[in-house]
């Protein structure tokens, strides 16, 4: 399994037991990709994905139905400045956050 948080399944989970018919090309191709051994791991990661992609788009389709106003830009140009809470402490270092040539 990869490092990818959406390429992991939570262990101990229950299971449904399915039966498919799939390409074995595209199978062989997922698997290489993902980097997953088994059929059960490709299919949890897909469904993982799909459930992300559908959420993200589902929420952008709210934004779009109902789009921010002047209220939610101002804050958002409040949280921006950032000026107010600086400090001495090297964040990134501390983190191991590497920096930038």
């Amino acid at each position: 399994m990869t490092n990818d948080p959406t390429c992991s399944s939570i262990s101990g989970m229950s299971k449904t037991k399915a039966s498919v018919s799939l390409d074995p090309a595209k199978v062989a191709q997922a698997r290489e990709l993902c980097g997953v051994a088994t059929l059960s791991e490709l299919i949890d990661v897909a469904l993982q994905r799909l459930i992300v992609e559908e959420l993200e788009r589902r929420h952008a389709a709210g934004y779009l139905r109902l789009p921010p106003g002047h209220d939610d830009d101002a804050w958002a140009e409040v949280q921006r400045d950032s000026s107010g809470i600086a400090d001495d402490v090297d964040w990134a270092t501390l983190y191991g956050v590497p920096q930038k040539q």
